[in-house]
This record gives structure tokens, C-alpha cells and sequence, in this order.
């Protein structure tokens, strides 16, 4: 089941979440509103990178290939 890419995006994905939780519970429970304020804060660093994301996906699209 191991060369299954679907398989194994799931196991990847099971392992994502479960450290996820693991973090949530461990850090988060501590100090919920500083948990909060810190996620909040690398979800706007985040959605702050996706223009430039697009707009470097865009400049490799048109980039004239080298020889």
C-alpha cells in the first residue's frame, strides 16, 4: 500500500493533524489567548505572502526559457 500516493497522502495528512492537536493541547491549553494571538498572527504573515506568491508564479510562467 506504500506506493499509493493517494494512501500515502493520507497517512501524511494523518500525521499533520494528529501534531497539530498534539500542539494545540500542549501549547495552547497553557495559554489560550496568547495560542490565539500567535496563530492569528502567523495566519496574517501568511495571507500577506500570497500576492507575492501569484506574483512570482506569473514572472516564472513568462520567463523566456534559457538554452
Amino acid at each position: 500500500m506504500d506506493n499509493d500516493p493517494y494512501y500515502n497522502f493520507c497517512l501524511e495528512e494523518i500525521r499533520f493533524y494528529t501534531e497539530k492537536i498534539n500542539e494545540i493541547i500542549n501549547e495552547g491549553l497553557k495559554d489560550p489567548k496568547k495560542y490565539y494571538e500567535e496563530s492569528k498572527s502567523e495566519w496574517k504573515k501568511i495571507y500577506q505572502m500570497i500576492p507575492v506568491m501569484y506574483l512570482m508564479n506569473q514572472c516564472e510562467d513568462t520567463s523566456p526559457a534559457l538554452p
